[in-house]
């Protein structure tokens, strides 16, 4: 799915065509939008074209796809046209899709929209905040890596603020890790701990460090109350 910008492209043609029959189908609704750090409604117009034959030249074959074309004209509640800060018109959005679009192409629209919150919210966060674009090495164990340790505590991150909104335990945990600063995971400040019995926690490297110490007593005092030598007591935990 993307949209067509490209002006000077043939497809534009078959597209204004469509768009400008007089028994086209229209739906419209109003809708949120954010324009150079505004917030203010706007009104929707959308409807769904024929599909459109591609000719693909990739292909010896010169293989032929049905792309979907789906037009929304976006404009101020009072009618007006929507203008980019040079005054040039960018009411209209055509969407091209391999997607079945549905009778008026909402579900479209809804879907790319969503994708950019997802590269806008997502990919934004894990870019600025965590770095995931500048892997520490170049190989391929290198970057994956980086991926997948940033995706464990990205989604840890997440998956703790859900939580915190019914533990009050868990939100003061989260108002200290902030305090630290965005990238506080990175730095190793908290840790955040998932047990074998599902639960879910945020502790500090201190903290863990107490907690390691008590479960490392609590095995071996059996052993030494046995008045077995440390090196044995030792020896058993290994295999433990």
């Amino acid at each position: 799915m993307s949209r067509v910008r490209d002006e000077k492209l043939d497809l534009n043609g078959h597209i204004q065509r469509q768009l400008e029959e007089t028994d086209r189908s229209w739906t419209e609704w109003e809708e949120q939008r954010q324009f150079a750090g505004r917030k203010e409604m706007q009104k929707v117009r959308i409807t769904a074209l024929r599909p459109i034959t591609w000719i693909s030249d990739e292909t010896p074959a010169h293989r032929q796809i049905a792309v979907h074309i789906v037009g929304a004209i976006q404009s101020h509640l009072e009618g007006s046209p929507i203008l980019d800060k040079h005054g040039k018109d960018i009411s209209r959005t055509d969407y091209i899709t391999s997607l079945a679009p549905g009778r008026y192409g909402v579900k479209v629209r809804s879907f790319y929209r969503g994708r950019w919150g997802i590269e806008n919210q997502g990919f934004r966060s894990l870019s600025q905040t965590w770095d995931i674009d500048r892997p520490a090495g170049h190989s391929y164990a290198a970057v994956l890596a980086r991926l997948v340790f940033v995706f464990l505590i990205y989604n840890a991150q997440h998956f703790f603020e859900k939580q915190s909104r019914h533990h009050p335990d868990y939100a003061e945990q989260l108002r200290q890790m902030r305090s630290y600063g965005p990238a506080i995971g990175l730095a190793g400040a908290t840790i955040i701990a998932v047990t074998v019995s599902g639960f879910c926690c945020a502790l500090s490297s201190r903290r863990m460090l107490e907690l390691q110490k008590r479960r490392l007593l609590n095995l071996m005092q059996p052993g030494l109350a046995a008045g077995k030598p440390i090196q044995e007591v030792m020896r058993e935990l290994d295999h433990t």
